[in-house]
């Protein structure tokens, strides 16, 4: 189905001339949704404009409920049984939660007809994700990050389109990429300079690895360069299967990048000038939590990889090594 945001809205608007009575909800069926029995509606008591999705009986939600972002999910029981109600409850995101229904609809309709529940459950996780660890769009560091662990993504996917699942950066792993005892952590820098931020004290951890290794991925902004939207699409057509594109789509919004964020789709252009490799190893200049009082919780801190490139390795060797690495 192509139900946009504004569709949605036009929907409340016609609720909003509705009588209440003594329902909780007023409720349209929202055409074109089915097998999902999915209704716009708002809520009688203070007209808060909802998504509801009519559950069957013994319908597991995975102990789906949520607040956050001004939203909420749980689940709730009508005149006819039970629902799961997504709640505008902050009036300022009313813009972002059109888009979070209006997508959650969409990629509910790219699953087999059976399926579609589970895959509102799934999106609506990777909302929850999203809401919790943004403001609602990305910022220009952390665009070009997350340009960085794509370009990454696509020289992997390029050689073995199985090592989708080995990004963890979206799931708030440690490293960006893991594999069997193997591990990636990505730097992205755009332009001069050769500083990278360290964000926490477990970021360059090797312990229960074989091996980590530090990759920074230097681009330069130019015209003819690509956005997140071409990364991004470059990826999905690589991959083989419709399973594996909705995953890497629900991996994105749980990294922080919403479906209507064009600003971080499509604001920043710029190519691979080179990447560099570190072997995070015994001297490597990093601070481990073993290194400092057990006072300090948490601290980030920057190292100069001008002073580094002695230690570097071949891009080509660690990739290889990564991708052919069996258990």
């Amino acid at each position: 189905m192509n139900l946009a945001a504004g569709d949605l809205e036009a929907l409340w608007n016609r609720l909003s001339l509705a009588g209440r009575g003594a329902r909780r909800f007023v409720t349209l069926r929202i055409d074109g949704a089915e097998p999902l029995d999915a209704h716009a509606a708002l809520r009688t008591a203070d007209e808060s404009p909802c998504l509801l999705f009519e559950l069957s009986p013994g319908a597991a939600t995975r102990n789906l409920e949520f607040e956050a972002g001004g939203m909420r999910c749980t689940r709730s029981a009508l005149e006819n049984g039970l629902c799961l109600v997504l709640s505008l409850e902050d009036d300022d995101k009313r813009d972002l939660f059109g888009t979070l229904c209006a997508d959650v609809l969409a990629y509910a309709a790219s699953e087999h007809a059976t399926n579609r529940m589970e895959a509102v459950i799934l999106r609506l996780e990777a909302w929850r994700a999203f809401l919790r660890s943004t403001g609602g769009s990305m910022t220009r560091s952390e665009t070009i990050g997350l340009m960085g662990e794509l370009h990454v993504l696509k020289a992997l996917l390029e050689k073995k389109p199985s090592l989708l699942d080995t990004w963890r950066a979206p799931d708030d792993a440690i490293h960006d990429f893991e594999h069997l005892g193997l591990a990636l952590e990505v730097k992205t820098t755009l332009g001069p300079g050769s500083r990278i931020t360290i964000a926490n004290l477990d970021q360059l951890d090797d312990a229960g690895l074989e091996r980590l290794s530090l990759v920074h991925v230097h681009l330069y902004e130019t015209p003819d360069g690509e956005c997140l939207d071409d990364l991004t699409a470059t990826i999905s057509s690589a991959l083989c299967d419709a399973e594996a594109r909705r995953w890497f789509s629900s991996a994105l919004l749980r990294r922080g990048l919403s479906p209507d964020d064009q600003r971080a789709r499509a604001g920043i252009r710029a190519c691979v000038k080179q990447v560099h490799v570190h072997p995070v190893t015994q001297g490597f200049p990093r601070v481990l939590r073993g290194d400092v009082s057990s006072a300090i919780v948490d601290a980030s801190y920057m190292i100069e990889l001008s002073h580094l490139r002695s230690t570097a390795e071949p891009w080509a060797a660690v990739l290889d090594s990564f991708i052919t690495r069996r258990q």
